[in-house]
């Protein structure tokens, strides 16, 4: 299994886990499905937890992620996406620049509790 998908307890968020590395293709693939679910349930929000997974995909590619594929899988600019990184763990800041330059709400936090607080307001 490469990522997990779920509805939080409360249906006001998407949660994702990922598993593994984060390639291009990964990245594609799990956003892809949880836009779709989000979209069916009526939801714009996003918890992503990559801790213990870096973003090994290239800078190009995640240009072409955050510029191309998130308006193709149809993510509306009022959607918020609450990303959980290892503290040290850098790999995920340029797709974070990426996303919040293309225009949509992204940012990076160190623990669950200030991402979910952020996703709450």
């Amino acid at each position: 299994m490469k990522y997990e998908l779920s509805l939080s307890e409360d249906r006001t968020y998407v949660r994702v886990r990922v598993l593994k590395p984060i390639t291009e293709a990964l990245e594609r693939e799990f956003a892809q499905k949880a836009i779709k679910d989000a979209k069916r349930l009526d939801i714009a929000k996003f918890l992503v937890d990559v801790r213990g997974i870096p973003n090994v995909a290239s800078s190009f590619e995640q240009c072409l992620f955050g510029y191309k594929a998130m308006n193709q899988f149809g993510l509306g600019r009022n959607a918020r996406i609450a990303v959980v990184v290892d503290a040290d763990d850098k790999s995920h800041d340029f797709i974070e620049t990426t996303l919040v330059n293309a225009g949509y709400r992204c940012r990076l936090f160190p623990d669950a509790d200030s991402a979910l607080q952020w996703l709450g307001e």
